[in-house]
């Protein structure tokens, strides 16, 4: 079983009955135990303002690989290998399942997820999906 840390996307391996199988979580903090393990956890795609943040043993989770092929035609930002960033359509996906780390940045999220994209002068840019809440 690969470890599980902060930023990583997870899901229940054995959900609850009443529970939605497919909900996603972000890691948010991974607290070391020598007899339990365990992880401070936030719902993904709740549609709440604030949605809760819950505390649950590592062994319950298992990290997900997510599909990035749904980023295709999306403006998007990414960070370039020289710190600049872009903005543009996503053309291209460098894998077609990742298990994606996240990582709190000064303006927003960086992600390991490898995008091309093309700006709006048609030139074509590599570069880490970086998320931006403010736009």
């Amino acid at each position: 079983m690969t470890p599980i840390k902060q930023g990583q996307i997870v899901k229940f391996h054995t959900p609850l009955a009443d529970e939605n199988p497919n909900q996603l979580y972000v890691v948010l903090e991974v607290i070391e135990d020598d007899e339990r393990p365990r992880a401070d956890i936030q719902a993904l795609n709740t549609g709440l303002s604030f949605p809760p943040i819950n505390t649950v043993r590592l062994d319950d989770l298992e990290i997900v690989e997510v599909e990035t092929n749904d980023l295709i035609g999306h403006k998007v930002t990414i960070n370039k290998s020289d710190y600049s960033q872009v903005e543009g359509r996503v053309i291209k996906v460098s894998e077609q399942k990742i298990e994606i780390n996240l990582s709190n940045a000064v303006h927003g999220v960086e992600t390991n997820v490898w995008l091309t994209v093309v700006d709006n002068k048609g030139l074509e840019h590599i570069g880490t999906l970086f998320v931006n809440p403010t736009k």
